[in-house]
């Protein structure tokens, strides 16, 4: 008898602000290009949950960044998840060209963050940090 998961959550943690989807790409990057947990404690991620949850990230925070990034995002997260697809041994190095696009997905957060402060725009809780 298989018992269930104690750690399944029906409804997946999804980025709400644009550090937070930083910190997923952090995580990304190191478990590229499977993001299988090889310690079997979340036995459904992968490179689909991984890629749903920056996604809907973006969805999240769509007007912080504007149509013109908020597309460009997304272009760059469906190619670098075609890339990782590519390369699941890591050994063709398609691995190394979806980081890539992760460092650049980042880069266009940290414009975003930028311009946020730079126009004096508050977050959440009312503060000028860029998110």
């Amino acid at each position: 008898m298989t018992r269930p998961n104690p750690y399944f959550n029906p409804k997946p943690y999804i980025p709400a602000s644009l550090s937070e989807i930083n910190d997923q790409l952090g995580s990304m990057i190191l478990h590229a290009p499977t993001f299988i947990d090889r310690t079997l404690v979340f036995p459904d991620r992968n490179i689909h949950s991984e890629f749903d949850t920056l996604v809907g990230g973006f969805d999240v925070v769509r007007k912080k960044l504007g149509e013109e990034r908020y597309s460009l995002l997304i272009d760059l997260a469906a190619r670098a998840k075609a890339f990782f697809a590519a390369d699941q041994d890591d050994t063709n190095g398609k691995t190394d060209e979806g980081r890539v696009l992760l460092v650049e997905i980042e880069e266009v957060l940290r414009d975003a963050r930028r311009s946020r402060v730079k126009a004096k725009l508050p977050d959440g809780d009312g503060d000028i940090s860029g998110d």
